[in-house]
């Protein structure tokens, strides 16, 4: 079955001055099925934002793209920006992730979903509305549909923003969101009802999801596949339950075991959380070998100099470390 998602080695680098440039992506490879849900995991700064971004082609105009991004049977790179403006917000939408910065604080939010709806499917504006109403109630927002509707954002607690703009992403019914940690400004326990609301209704639209984070945790249960980002790079690719449980990659070990502990019935007393050692490179800098191994605890010799190279581990898994290039 053909991906409804395909990114091919794509490479992205941003000029800075002096000739310099900054590698934000280093030949990414990712694919996304139909109706699958998708986890992009990784640190702050690894690129998952910029693959995002790239996606909808909404990148300065100055970054420098090379590679093939595939959407439905369409080459997206190559497609003119009045096509792209039809696939950007209908065939595929984002969910941001500070939805206050997102709404516009002087217009009410129902209008802020109709007005997608109406930029799209062309409707008259009171069957927009109403559609707009609907989207409101299935985001299951605690208020009345008519008083959500007519809302300004600052009146609104930041997981009814959130529920807001995922209304905005599903108006036009679209074959893929693209989640860029949707959770980052809520608390936990809302952000798991964040994600598990998102994939409900990944599932009710059949729709595909890709759903970015730095939270193993958001992902446990939901996600059927994880994909793991390091300085650019996607560094290990299986089903969920697998990475998981079993990572192969050292960092994706490294990063897992930053989760917080469960804590026994009635211990108080807080436990120290685990970190990565070191920092992650610098974006400017082409590393020789492994990007990460100046941080990895069971980095080679070979691993300083040598680039490691996408490994199939199995049918379904794959992993780029030199521990399995051998």
């Amino acid at each position: 079955m053909t991906a409804l998602l395909q990114v091919r080695g794509v490479e992205i680098d941003f000029p800075r001055p002096g000739g310099r440039s900054v590698h934000a992506l280093r030949g990414v490879d990712l694919t996304v099925q139909r109706g699958e849900m998708l986890g992009l995991l990784g640190e702050s700064g690894c690129g998952k934002s910029t693959l995002a971004r790239a996606l909808q082609r909404l990148l300065p105009k100055t970054a420098g793209v090379k590679g093939k991004i595939e959407f439905a049977g369409n080459d997206l790179l190559q497609m003119g920006e009045r096509d792209m403006a039809r696939i950007r917000g209908a065939g595929l939408c984002a969910i941001p992730q500070d939805p206050g910065q997102a709404l516009n604080p002087v217009l009410r939010v129902g209008d802020q979903v109709s007005e997608v709806l109406y930029a799209h499917r062309k409707w008259p504006w009171k069957r927009c509305r109403d559609e707009a109403e609907a989207l409101l109630a299935r985001t299951r927002v605690t208020k009345t549909n008519r008083r959500m509707y007519d809302a300004y954002p600052h009146q609104l607690s930041g997981g009814e923003k959130q529920r807001v703009v995922i209304a905005q992403a599903l108006a036009c019914e679209p074959a893929l969101v693209i989640a860029d940690e949707p959770t980052a400004s809520l608390d936990s326990q809302l952000a798991l009802e964040i994600v598990q609301l998102l994939n409900e209704l990944r599932v009710e639209h059949k729709m595909s999801l890709l759903f970015i984070t730095h939270s193993p945790s958001l992902l446990m249960g939901t996600a059927d596949r994880i994909a793991v980002m390091y300085a650019g790079r996607v560094i290990e690719d299986g089903a969920s339950g697998q990475v998981l449980r079993e990572p192969r990659h050292p960092y994706t070990r490294a990063l897992l075991n930053c989760r917080r502990p469960a804590a026994p019935p009635g211990d108080h007393s807080g436990r120290r959380l685990q970190t990565i050692a070191g920092s992650p490179p610098d974006p400017e800098v082409r590393p020789a070998g492994c990007s990460f191994a100046p941080r990895c605890t069971e980095r080679l010799a070979v691993c300083d100099s040598q680039p490691p190279v996408p490994v199939e581990t199995d049918e379904i898994r794959r992993v780029e470390c030199l521990l399995y290039d051998r």
